[in-house]
């Protein structure tokens, strides 16, 4: 897997490397990943996107990671040797739309030994519903990669990026008629009892087990770390003690409490009405390991034709914030021996080995391919 990295912001600089992918014989398409920090605007950006006749899918991200490293500004560009057949979706549209969508333009994207790369903007409304519809068309045995775009201020922002431009609440996928090795893992383990999710609305979870949500939370947090809960403290403690969706034969689905708010925990993706979840936490080592374990799953399904010495990484920025400077240790086990390059995102998407596609949050996406 070759990767381009353009640290400046220099539009010279990158129309030049973009005319020379499209000039290439060996590229078929193209990866677009561009850190949030000083991004280029709508305006600088669109007149390179237009003049590329090789299919562009990507989107804005809170950082970008290459060559192991962390990139708080730039713009990644990684070659792809195989085509994506590309498409956009306006997530503020009615959801039955999307699968017409998928039918227009992807019905022979058929492939059991096929890929998706799903690039989604993260305060999109209907994020959930449009994952399930992606399922519900291409099964189980195509794999899926990709992640939530957009800005840790939370701001509104136009973040997916196609040859079009920027695209504001929406959502972008390539189909490639390629198979690709995944691993998934966090590193967070349970140490509560069930609680069952008895009342939702949109990303807000309003009662667990019947009672309010924040007050169950909190008395589960408090005892464990002998820390009292407070408004003021909460985004500094919950980042250590996610949710986490029980799954059967499969690891939890891991979701970030973003804030409390006076009707309940407020998530940054949703977690359904009737789910069973339990409290985790985690430690440097407990999520270290969680990334040498998604490596291991990674190389271990490897195809003949794969490209073993290189990673593409999604990785939550979540786990950034929660590692602190000590994050370079986790992208340290990682890029050993191999060529990393990727994003650090707002929720992770990927489907682990048979099971239901999922958003994540706080985990580690590897692909190889």
């Amino acid at each position: 897997m070759r990767s381009f990295y353009i640290s400046e912001k220099d539009r010279t600089k990158l129309d030049k490397c973009l005319n020379q992918l499209n000039k290439e014989k060996e590229t078929k398409a193209i990866l677009f990943l561009m850190a949030d920090a000083d991004h280029y605007s709508e305006s600088e950006l669109t007149p390179l996107l237009n003049s590329c006749s090789k299919p562009i899918i990507g989107g804005i991200f809170p950082e970008l990671i290459f060559e192991g490293e962390r990139k708080e500004k730039g713009v990644l560009l990684l070659p792809l040797s195989f085509e994506l057949k590309a498409q956009v979706f306006d997530l503020s549209k009615d959801v039955d739309i999307y699968q017409k969508q998928l039918e227009e333009v992807q019905k022979d994207s058929m492939n059991p030994l096929s890929s998706l790369f799903v690039f989604i903007d993260s305060l999109a409304q209907r994020k959930s519903q449009f994952i399930e519809t992606l399922f519900n068309f291409f099964g189980v045995n195509t794999t899926y990669i990709g992640g939530g775009a957009g800005s840790l201020s939370f701001d509104k922002l136009a973040c997916i990026i196609s040859n079009e431009g920027l695209h504001e609440n929406s959502a972008i996928i390539g189909w490639g008629n390629q198979k690709m090795s995944l691993g998934v893992a966090h590193g967070w383990h349970s140490f509560s009892n069930v609680l069952k999710v008895t009342e939702t609305e949109n990303n807000c979870v309003k009662t667990l087990n019947w009672r309010p949500a924040f007050e169950v939370y909190k008395e589960t947090v408090e005892l464990h770390s002998n820390i009292k809960l407070t408004a003021e403290n909460f985004p500094e403690i919950a980042k250590s003690y996610p949710l986490g969706i029980e799954k059967l034969d499969a690891e939890m689905v891991v979701r970030d409490p973003f804030k409390n708010c006076p009707n309940g925990l407020h998530f940054v993706d949703a977690i359904q009405e009737g789910e069973y979840v339990k409290v985790l936490h985690g430690n440097l080592e407990s999520l270290i390991r969680g990334a040498e374990i998604a490596k291991k799953l990674a190389l271990s399904k490897l195809g003949e034709n794969m490209d073993q010495n290189a990673l593409f990484c999604i990785d939550c920025i979540s786990r950034v914030l929660f590692m602190r400077e000590s994050f370079s240790k986790e992208l340290d086990v990682i890029s050993k021996n191999k060529q990393l390059s990727g994003v650090l995102t707002i929720g992770e998407i990927a489907n682990e080995g048979d099971s239901f596609l999922e958003i994540y949050n706080k985990t580690i996406v590897l692909g190889v391919w």
